[in-house]
């Protein structure tokens, strides 16, 4: 497997991974939230995005640099300790109360940190390196800012965030970036 094909194969992971997010909506709607339906979905998302948000950075990794590896990793860094906080919903037998304790606590830390603060300056480096269309950065900077709807367990943020990686897989896969920009990238990762 080259390169290209790596990019290619982890731009439909992403897409993967959007798709399963998208479907934490529909299913918290139907079962409720924190429903094993949704949690199944959530716990699919976090392991696909987990593999699959490297190849947002590798595609654009020249433009954004070292920053823009940090906000990378701490997004996947998230995602992981978000697996972990929900698999053990599973392991637990259903039961959705974590307890608490400072392992919980600083999972929780970590995992918010990581997401919130790497998907802002994602958006920002991805904005400015103008490898992916600017609707890409609008669908990041939309992630944070449906996390604060005013509305009751907020079940439409998911649909927010898996649509953001449902673009970024797309514009992958369907070669949509930006090659006059993307420099050497336009070289090393034909598709």
């Amino acid at each position: 497997m080259n390169l290209g094909q790596l990019v290619k194969t982890l731009g439909w992971i992403c897409v993967l991974a959007g798709i399963a997010r998208i479907g934490m909506t529909p299913t918290a709607i139907i079962w409720g939230t924190d429903s094993v339906q949704e949690l199944t979905f959530g716990l699919i998302a976090c392991i696909l995005m987990s593999i699959g948000t490297i190849v947002t950075y590798m595609v654009q990794s020249e433009e954004t640099g070292g920053i823009g590896l940090l906000a990378t990793l701490g997004i996947i860094i998230g995602n992981i300790v978000t697996t972990a906080m929900v698999w053990t919903v599973f392991v637990f037998g259903g039961h959705v109360e974590m307890p608490d304790g400072p392992v919980v606590t600083i999972s929780r830390v970590v995992s918010m940190a990581g997401f919130l603060g790497g998907t802002l300056v994602f958006a920002y480096l991805t904005f400015r390196a103008r490898v992916f269309p600017r609707w890409v950065a609008g669908l990041q900077l939309a992630i944070v800012l449906s996390m604060f709807l005013p509305l009751e367990d907020n079940q439409w943020f998911a649909a927010v965030w898996g649509l953001a990686y449902v673009g970024m897989g797309y514009c992958i896969v369907a070669d949509r970036l930006n090659k006059k920009t993307a420099g050497v990238h336009a070289e090393g990762l034909k598709m």
